[in-house]
């Protein structure tokens, strides 16, 4: 057989990116074809996403795979979770998309009794939290009604990016699942979350399920592009979601940290852990590769150190990430500890400054970086004493997948505190992931133990089948 070109969109907060993995009948090489940054645009004091910058660079990826590499065999889409883009009457964008670092979602969540948000948790199994796509909704009812008014359909990232493409409206469950509307125990959208809001049920799409094709690149798109028209495949369009099918666990059981602006720190399991203890420790059970459940805590991650260094590169040096670690590491004074999750830290002006208002010192910015490294560390590490705990499993090894499985001083600090091995890579665990997912559905008999060129992620997605 030929080479067989199957391209993953992979767009996260700080990067889109479109990749070929390119399968020879025996395995995958991801090869990355298209980068360009990705940030949030302020306008008026609201943060949002550019999605049609975002839809004109995946055109742009997508047509360059195909003069790289060929006819494109299909095409399959994973993003961030939570935010949203809403359709009016004539099925057209109302606005850009809202970014999850507005404060709506938590002048929403704020107004809720300790008890309203246990009874969210129990009806979904998802953790309360400000970003959730739940509260930037009723904070769009509350705040910009007539956006609200004007919706007739709510479509999440990757779901907003498939309509574009195919002209599809639908829905996917993992990235559903961050929503908190979804229940995890039947997959379903939880009717008593909606009637406890007063929501509009008809919002919500209908759901695929993975490998099933929801649609085929428009005609037009392919035209203007000159590439052939490719089938666009139902892949776990949660970025969490795809990176843990990659990752090469050598047991049924495993610790994963999908490492990038956000650490997504937890474990696979078959059905939803749903209890009290489970919500005291900060879990949520989110959607998996067909069916799984990832239970996880969703944790600050590269997000600190990437505006730090944003803010050093401000006088006009640009520093390279061996020289933030050369600088933490050159720190000899005594290292503060901090919560990386504090609220402190999820939007500021100046991270440095608000690194060194939480710790109450001065601190140079060798003691900043030093601490942002310690402190992500010791989070990490609690994170995965409370998962093992919870889930009455012990583990040996810590898998760290995607861009930020290269910060090899993070990763061994974090072996140091947790006293367990560190499997780093692969790094382009979303892509693999969601490419894996495309090949089960054009070959479902291919015998996946021996085409990755990852150990172990054939196995996973041949498991999860």
């Amino acid at each position: 057989m030929g080479i067989k070109n199957y391209v993953a969109f992979d767009c996260g907060n700080s990067s889109i990116r479109v990749l070929s993995g390119l399968f020879d009948g025996e395995r995958i090489k991801a090869e990355l074809v298209h980068q360009v940054p990705n940030e949030a645009v302020k306008v008026n004091g609201i943060f949002y996403w550019d999605i049609l910058y975002i839809f004109r660079e995946l055109q742009r990826g997508l047509q360059k795979c195909y003069l790289e590499f060929g006819p494109v065999e299909s095409v399959g889409i994973s993003t961030w979770g939570i935010d949203f883009g809403l359709l009016g009457e004539s099925q057209q964008l109302l606005g850009n998309p809202l970014c999850y670092r507005n404060t709506f979602g938590e002048i929403i969540l704020n107004t809720l009794s300790q008890k309203e948000k246990e009874k969210l948790f129990n009806a979904t199994g998802i953790l309360e939290h400000s970003m959730n796509s739940l509260y930037q909704l009723i904070g769009i009812k509350e705040y910009l009604p007539e956006y609200y008014k004007e919706a007739k359909q709510l479509l999440l990232i990757p779901d907003l990016l498939a309509w574009l493409f195919t002209g599809r409206i639908c829905g996917e469950p993992t990235i559903a699942s961050t929503t908190q509307i979804l229940n995890m125990r039947d997959w379903t959208y939880s009717s008593e979350v909606i009637n406890h809001f007063n929501l509009n049920d008809s919002l919500l799409p209908p759901l695929t399920k993975h490998g099933d094709v929801y649609g085929d690149l428009k005609l037009d798109i392919a035209d203007f592009l000159k590439i052939n028209v490719c089938p666009f495949v139902s892949v776990p369009s949660h970025d969490t979601a795809s990176a843990v099918v990659s990752v090469p666990a050598e047991r049924e059981k495993f610790l994963f940290i999908s490492s990038g602006t956000w650490s997504l720190i937890g474990t696979e399991l078959e059905e939803p852990v749903i209890n009290s203890d489970v919500y005291t420790e900060g879990f949520a059970n989110e959607g998996g590769a067909l069916g799984t459940i990832t239970f996880l805590k969703n944790s600050a991650g590269m997000h600190i150190l990437q505006n730090i260094k944003k803010e050093m590169e401000k006088g006009g040096h640009k520093y390279s990430w061996d020289e933030l670690v050369s600088m933490a590491n050159s720190c000899r004074s005594e290292i503060p500890i901090f919560d990386p999750n504090d609220s402190s830290f999820f939007n500021p002006v100046n991270m440095p400054d608000a690194i060194s208002a939480n710790t109450n010192r001065n601190l140079t910015i060798e003691e900043v970086l030093a601490a942002v490294y310690l402190s992500l560390a010791c989070s990490y590490r609690d994170s995965i004493e409370k998962i093992e705990k919870l889930t009455d499993t012990e583990h040996k090894v810590i898998h760290i997948v995607g861009g930020g499985c290269k910060n090899s001083n993070l990763n061994q600090i974090t072996s140091n505190l947790t006293g367990k091995d560190i499997i780093a890579g692969p790094e382009e665990a979303t892509s693999l992931g969601n490419i894996g997912i495309q090949l089960r559905r054009n070959q479902p008999d291919l015998n996946l133990l021996q085409i990755s060129a990852v150990p172990k992620m054939q196995k996973r997605v041949l498991e999860l089948l």
